[in-house]
């Protein structure tokens, strides 16, 4: 995969020096992320009006006092039906409760890019998604760290987050797929959100292009239609 540039080479001796205290996945993980969340909110309506919460690294817990885990932080998550708090700047509404917020998140996504994202941590994270109650978690693993399969969603079953065959989340009437293309000026390999017929989510950029083209088409369709009986030609 592309996104191999988050971690570099592995085998080079300096990388650990380099890298060694990067915690988020730099600047690749960064826009991955942003493509995620904003194309959420530009193009992703759900059924109903329903409101919807999608962020990047907010962390989530229980939120009940007997709990003694400390939160994750996903990704990204998405919760269909909920809202933030109005006063979300204060601490207690920095992040997201279950207790608060009345579900779990309908989606998680971790993306793996740092070397020491093993496997012992990784199955930790799935059990707490698991007693959180989370829907469907998304791992995505653009290195190959822990797979070669770069997109792995996880579908909520008789209480266990079990793998899917495929990248649906028909849940929400939403999908992913890899695509090759160009986001902020960068052109590279990206995780992107399909709808239930597996078209695109656009950004805001693509939505803007794609009317901007139909209005093109428009107006050189006016210029171009002949002028009808009686009336003449401008």
């Amino acid at each position: 995969m592309s996104l191999a540039y988050i971690l570099q080479d592995l085998d080079d001796p300096d990388f650990e020096d380099i890298h060694g205290d990067d915690e988020t996945g730099g600047f690749a993980a960064d826009k991955a992320l942003r493509l995620l969340v904003s194309s959420l909110y530009t193009s992703w309506r759900p059924g109903d009006g329903v409101p919807f919460l999608a962020a990047a690294r907010v962390a989530l817990t229980s939120g009940e006092p007997q709990a003694a885990a400390s939160p994750v932080i996903p990704d990204v998550l998405l919760a269909q039906g909920v809202s933030p708090a109005a006063e979300w700047w204060k601490p207690v509404h920095r992040i997201y409760r279950v207790s608060r917020f009345g579900k779990a998140p309908d989606l998680v996504l971790d993306l793996l890019a740092r070397s020491h994202d093993k496997a012992e941590a990784h199955t930790a994270r799935h059990q707490m998604y698991e007693r959180l109650g989370v829907t469907y978690r998304v791992v995505y693993d653009p290195c190959g760290l822990l797979t070669s399969q770069p997109v792995t969603v996880f579908e909520r079953q008789n209480g266990h987050l079990t793998a899917r065959q495929d990248t649906q989340l028909s849940h929400l009437g939403l999908g992913l797929t890899i695509w090759r293309g160009t986001f902020e000026g960068r052109t590279d390999t990206w995780l992107r959100w399909t709808d239930a017929h597996g078209n695109l989510l656009l950004t805001g950029d693509e939505l803007a292009a794609h009317w901007h083209r139909r209005a093109t088409e428009l107006e050189a369709g006016r210029h171009a239609a002949p002028a009808p009986d009686g009336a003449s030609a401008t």
